[in-house]
């Protein structure tokens, strides 16, 4: 499983309750050393939101590949999203949103 930031782990936490959806950025896994290769990136990160979605019966309610950085910025719901950083091309993930101050 991913590595989940603490916010993002309190933010998925509301979600469950309030049922809004959450703004993600995973980072998938690179080779070390390698630079990603955006072709890749967007194929792995299609292949992990297709196989939440399969999963969980839910679509992500917005993607955004960001095929130089190795990333993706996903936004959907509590259940799609825990499934989706579970999957094995997930490194990490992060809530794309802070509280404010």
């Amino acid at each position: 499983m991913a590595d989940l930031d603490p916010e993002l782990r309190r933010q998925l936490e509301a979600s469950r309750i309030s049922g809004e959806p959450v703004p993600v950025v995973v980072r998938l896994h690179q080779q070390a050393g390698a630079a990603p290769d955006p072709a890749d990136v967007e194929k792995r990160t299609r292949r992990a939101v297709d196989r939440a979605a399969a999963a969980t019966g839910q679509d992500p309610l917005d993607v955004h590949v960001m095929g130089r950085v190795g990333a993706a910025y996903v936004l959907g719901q509590e259940e799609f999203l825990r499934e989706l950083v579970a999957q094995p091309e997930v490194a990490e993930a992060v809530a794309n949103t802070t509280p404010q101050a």
